[in-house]
């Protein structure tokens, strides 16, 4: 199973759909059952808009690599962008948006790491038991 990897795109919600799209039916080509390839699909939205809502004040850039790790039955995908957390209004909470929680649900295992030049969320879901 070959990875996905798109590297540079525009961080624009016009982009964050067919994204979605492509990596739901990715998904279910690595062998995620329906539901197992809906929560990717969720997941991986929630991060993408993260990066348009929060990464840049006004335009930049992300990076999303979907892998198939046969050997270890598990897929993983990557949203990295390269700006730094811009809250979406005076008085808003770094913390308080409903999507981290969210993909830390959808997700087998999430971990968002943060730093000073972007920020990447990485995201695994188990292909063990499902029906391919």
């Amino acid at each position: 199973m070959p990875a996905l990897r798109y590297q540079r795109v525009r961080a624009s919600p016009g982009e964050l759909l067919a994204l979605r799209d492509e990596l739901a039916g990715w998904g279910r080509c690595a062998g995620l059952g329906s539901d197992a390839a809906q929560a990717l699909a969720l997941a991986c939205y929630e991060a993408m808009a993260n990066v348009v809502e929060h990464a840049y004040a006004h335009s930049g850039e992300m990076d999303v690599e979907a892998v198939h790790f046969a050997a270890e039955r598990r897929v993983q995908v990557t949203v990295t962008d390269r700006g730094s957390w811009v809250p979406l209004g005076l008085g808003a909470d770094v913390e308080g948006g409903r999507g981290l929680p969210l993909i830390r649900r959808l997700a087998d295992e999430a971990v968002i790491t943060p730093s000073d030049i972007g920020s990447v969320v990485t995201m695994s879901w188990s292909t063990a038991g499902e029906s391919s």
